[in-house]
């Protein structure tokens, strides 16, 4: 099979919000969801944060019930 042939499909993008640093050398950024307080510091370079959007793919959430089955199989 040619790799031409292949359908390629591109994900779908959302915005996101999320903190970034706002020292301009440093490049670190966290998704708001995922940010250990209301107003983080960088985790990089312990400076501010501001909040701003990035546009990325959408998460594929799995179900937390397959993974404790994989679970059970492993354990027993």
């Amino acid at each position: 099979m040619d790799t031409l042939d292949k359908e390629v499909t591109k994900p779908e993008y959302t915005p996101v919000p999320i903190w970034r640093c706002q020292n301009a050398d440093c490049k670190a950024w966290v998704r708001e969801e995922l940010a250990a307080s209301p107003n983080p510091g960088c985790p990089l370079c312990s400076g501010k944060m501001v909040r701003s959007y990035k546009h990325l793919p959408k998460l594929v959430k799995k179900a937390a019930s397959t993974r404790k089955k994989k679970m059970d199989v492993l354990l027993h």
